[in-house]
């Protein structure tokens, strides 16, 4: 690895990501606080919606020489909206929703397009970039630990007017840490012409192996955006207090930061296709593991384990995007299988809040079932995984 560029790297994608996960949880506490009732989700979903709009935006990325610009601007625009929306939320909550609205369509820029710059500030060796991209996967769990856990924390002891105040300055300090990124490679010269949106995307089905990291992020996306939740039925089934599903949340979360760790001293290896497919397999095992919980300390393991093959996964579809993106397409590839990894992950959430009384046994036999369909799909796909088919 270009260690300077890495490191550079890391605290950029902490910073602005850690903002992105924490803004949420601010505009969730603020608005309670002021009183808004059921407009305090809509507000909340101001900042995930145009995530959907991931590959449009990501389009300024992929045609540009100053990605580092483009990315800075987004993670300083973004604190600015979220600023904003600090001082809107109780006199105006539906100039806030507009601020938000803006901070939202920045947020794809943060996640995956800036996910996609990943491979020109590492050297060549494959080693060094799986080693990247596991560091990366870090970067996700590090943020989506430490940002909604600062802002909890400030509320608590502060306010929550304070706490998204927070929020919006880490994003603009962000924002500045993206320079510490040295200049990508081939930055300075003419950028391949970038491609239409339409063509983009429909990169994810004509390339096989994007198809399927297509498919294996969607699909387990369903049951693994909804961990909480299962975290949730397990403790009811078991007849345990709050104290246990902050274990089961922070069990599952430890389990992707040690995989993590570990892909980055000793990264994957062989062709990113065929890790996609052992990583779908590592989730399917890990829900399949959920009908051995008989106590918390089984729990407890089981969920650790679907934190780690969640990770596995992940670091694997970042390979795949990595290997299979066309030139000039590549921040579009990566925020449309983020935007389709969340919207999987929120339908998720919404069916298993819907079918949570049916107990915890239940819930990780659909979930199975839903990754192991996944699976199937990939084995059964034999195409060539480089090949665009027309």
């Amino acid at each position: 690895m270009r260690r300077r560029g890495v490191v550079g790297y890391f605290i950029a994608a902490c910073l602005v990501r850690a903002a992105d996960a924490a803004a949420i949880v601010g505009v969730v506490l603020l608005g309670r606080d002021e009183g808004l009732g059921g407009l305090t989700g809509v507000l909340a979903a101001c900042l995930t919606i145009p995530h959907l709009a991931g590959p449009v935006v990501a389009q300024v990325l992929d045609r540009t020489r100053a990605k580092r610009a483009v990315i800075s601007a987004a993670a300083a625009l973004y604190g600015a909206a979220v600023l904003a929306a600090v001082a809107l939320i109780g006199p105006a909550p539906f100039a806030a929703a507009a601020s938000l609205l803006v901070a939202g369509a920045c947020g794809p820029l943060l996640t995956g397009g800036l996910s996609s710059q990943l491979a020109g500030i590492v050297s060549d060796r494959p080693v060094a970039l799986r080693r990247a991209q596991g560091m990366d996967a870090l970067t996700y769990g590090v943020a989506g630990t430490a940002g909604p856990a600062a802002v909890g924390a400030l509320a608590a002891s502060l306010s929550p007017g304070a706490a998204l105040t927070a929020a919006a300055a880490m994003a603009g300090v962000g924002a500045g840490a993206v320079w510490l990124i040295p200049v990508r490679v081939g930055e300075n010269r003419r950028p391949v012409a970038g491609s239409s949106v339409a063509r983009s995307l429909s990169y994810l089905w004509r390339v096989p192996g994007l198809s399927r990291a297509t498919v294996a992020t969607a699909v387990t996306a369903i049951p693994l955006g909804a961990v909480p939740l299962i975290a949730l039925a397990t403790v009811e089934t078991l007849e345990r207090g709050p104290a246990s599903l902050a274990l089961l949340t922070a069990a599952n979360a430890f389990g992707g930061f040690v995989v993590s760790l570990l892909l980055i001293a000793f990264p994957l290896r062989g062709e990113a296709d065929r890790l996609v497919r052992y990583g779908t397999f590592a989730v399917v095992a890990a829900l399949a593991a959920g009908a051995a919980i008989v106590g918390m300390p089984s729990a407890v393991v089981v969920f650790g384990v679907v934190g780690a093959a969640t990770g596995l996964l992940f670091a694997a579809s970042l390979a795949a995007r990595t290997a299979y993106s066309p030139p000039g397409a590549q921040a579009q590839v990566f925020t449309s299988i983020a935007a389709l990894k969340g919207v999987c992950g929120s339908l998720g959430t919404a069916v298993t809040g819907a079918v949570l009384p049916v107990g915890s046994a239940a819930i990780f036999l659909m979930a199975t079932g839903l990754a192991l369909l996944a699976a199937l799909a990939l084995l059964l796909d034999r195409r060539p995984p480089a090949a665009a088919t027309s």
